[in-house]
């Protein structure tokens, strides 16, 4: 799940240069931006770990009484830290090119449903 997340984390990177670069050009890249990005890293894999070590050793019985899934919060976790990077590439994204994919995700999520919907009727 740490890779998960550092995957995600790297991405937004790619997406941030890529960014930088097309609005401002190679002279807007600083190492401290880079440097946010191990930082961020080394914040949510201990985010991470530490979720995964409270819930295995502290609360695994109790959540087991509620939700058959296992290591359910630390899943959760480390999808919200994924979700934040998802954000930030859509962000990025939409500055290149004025497209929200996360709004055109949507929409066409919307729009199947409503299609599955008549169908069934």
């Amino acid at each position: 799940m740490v890779l998960i997340a550092i995957a995600f984390i790297w991405l937004d990177l790619c997406f941030g240069v890529w960014r930088s670069v097309r609005l401002k050009g190679w002279r807007s890249i600083r190492s401290r931006g880079l440097a946010r990005t191990i930082s961020k890293s080394l914040l949510y894999a201990g985010g991470i770990v530490a979720v995964y070590f409270l819930e295995k050793f502290v609360i695994s019985d109790l959540i087991g009484l509620f939700v058959s899934v296992e290591l359910v919060l630390t899943k959760a976790f480390t999808f919200f830290c994924a979700f934040i990077e998802i954000k930030s590439i859509n962000e990025s994204y939409f500055d290149v090119t004025g497209k929200d994919v996360l709004k055109s995700f949507k929409e066409f999520l919307t729009a199947k449903k409503q299609q599955w919907d008549e169908f069934k009727n």
